[in-house]
């Protein structure tokens, strides 16, 4: 099964949700859809002092979410979301790794104010995670993300939790997060998937610095590539793909809530980890590009 299909569906389901009322989506709960697409330069890819080939990276996504009052101290949220990435081999490659990997999922969760100062939530985006081409369910995931805040004041807030994804090297991680307006218009971050600087310029404008993680975790059915040394296949299997990224970027407000988002910067570290067979591909330092568009309701 490909992934262009999907990624179809849900550009269908997110433009319905806005055009029709029904009980899951409507549009006076509907608070944003967000529209994103980023590239990373071809750089080489090596097993070890072996380099075994060279790829870009090209990725390309959706997702619609909105929220609901449960009561005066809970908000509800739900979402549809959609991302691809492309592995962009050079010529006929021998790397094992697929065309794409995918993600289409729902995104779910709840928020409760415990009291002035202590906030609680639970996510959870079960959906497929994978290459799309075989065994559709056993791509099947439920990453989930609980949250302990403590904001004891407007300009600070920390966040702590655990992070728990099936399909991932480490399947469940403790976390910790930071975001500090230390000036009226300056504000520093940190956390997943994204920590850096952030300066208001203007109201419509405005500049960032930092650093950020992209990738994820899927499962891949089809054997890809020539077989590793030592191994008859890698297929079914996971596959944890990272890259850290470090860059400059803007948000710019185009009017009725709508806004554009730009990065650029470099890619300082690239992986590809069938973490399960111990067989991991590292890639070059290189660059990338990123823009989304996102609009507020």
């Amino acid at each position: 099964m490909k992934f262009a299909p999907l990624c179809f569906a849900a550009l269908a389901v997110a433009a319905s949700a806005v055009a029709q009322p029904s009980a899951t989506m409507r549009p006076d709960l509907l608070a944003s859809v967000e529209f994103n697409t980023a590239y990373s330069s071809r750089e080489d890819i090596a097993r070890g002092p072996q380099t075994l080939g060279s790829l870009a990276v090209k990725s390309y996504g959706v997702s619609v979410s909105g929220r609901h009052a449960w009561d005066e101290s809970t908000l509800l949220v739900y979402g549809v979301a959609v991302q691809q990435f492309d592995l962009d081999q050079e010529g006929i490659s021998t790397l094992p790794l697929p065309a794409h990997l995918g993600e289409f999922s729902l995104n779910l969760g709840a928020q409760r104010r415990i009291d002035a100062r202590w906030s609680a939530a639970l996510y959870l985006r079960p959906g497929f995670y994978g290459d799309f081409e075989e065994q559709l369910g056993q791509s099947f995931n439920v990453p989930a993300l609980l949250l302990a805040n403590y904001a004891p004041s407007r300009a600070l807030a920390w966040s702590f939790g655990v992070n728990a994804n099936p399909f991932s090297d480490h399947p469940v991680l403790p976390i910790a997060g930071v975001r500090w307006q230390f000036a009226p218009a300056w504000t520093f971050s940190v956390g997943f998937p994204r920590s850096g600087f952030t300066w208001q310029a203007t109201d419509q404008l405005a500049l960032r610095a930092g650093a950020g993680f992209a990738g994820g975790s899927f499962r891949v059915s089809r054997n890809v590539g020539s077989p590793a040394v030592g191994r008859a296949r890698i297929a079914n299997t996971y596959l944890d793909f990272r890259e850290v990224r470090v860059g400059l970027g803007l948000d710019y407000a185009l009017g009725g809530r709508v806004t554009l988002s730009a990065d650029v910067g470099a890619v300082t570290d690239r992986k590809f980890d069938y973490f399960d067979q111990d067989y991991r591909l590292d890639g070059d330092a290189g660059t990338f590009v990123a823009l989304a568009l996102k609009g507020a309701f």
